[in-house]
């Protein structure tokens, strides 16, 4: 055994104590006698060394992969509600604001504004950009679900 200076005396004396009962029963001794001391740690590592009594079901990892796939959640109402009031909270509030603040900036939209942005060349490459992001997705298979 190594010395690890952060162990207290206390906490190496157990340490040797365990690693005593564990070679105790590597070698077949037997859990209730010998040293006093020692006893629940020979007892501790002989239940270790023997297998569960219970096992698992033989499909039980089929049952968890099934339980963990997307779109396999038993109830998602709570969530379906909470992103419907995000929804309509932020409608309400779009609309508050083109209300409010829509009189001084809404008559700027005009068809004059629309031509000049067509006009500019960047407005081209980032639709250009754009599509053939969204192509290359379509070409990588990317859409496809796993």
């Amino acid at each position: 055994m190594n010395h690890d200076p952060r162990l207290s005396p206390s906490e190496e004396y157990e340490w040797s104590l365990q690693e005593r009962a564990l070679a105790d029963q590597r070698a077949g001794l037997d859990p209730t006698g010998g040293d006093a001391s020692l006893g629940t740690y020979r007892l501790m590592a002989q239940l270790l060394a023997q297998p569960p009594e219970d096992q698992l079901p033989a499909d039980f990892a089929r049952r968890v992969a099934r339980q963990v796939q997307p779109g396999a959640r038993l109830d998602t109402r709570l969530e379906r509600g909470l992103l419907g009031l995000l929804v309509v909270t932020m409608a309400v509030a779009g609309f508050a604001v083109v209300v409010i603040y829509g009189g001084a900036w809404l008559p700027a939209l005009d068809q004059g504004m629309l031509g000049a942005w067509l006009a500019k060349p960047w407005a081209w490459v980032l639709v250009a950009c754009l599509g053939l992001s969204r192509m290359s997705r379509h070409w990588l298979h990317h859409d496809q679900p796993a």
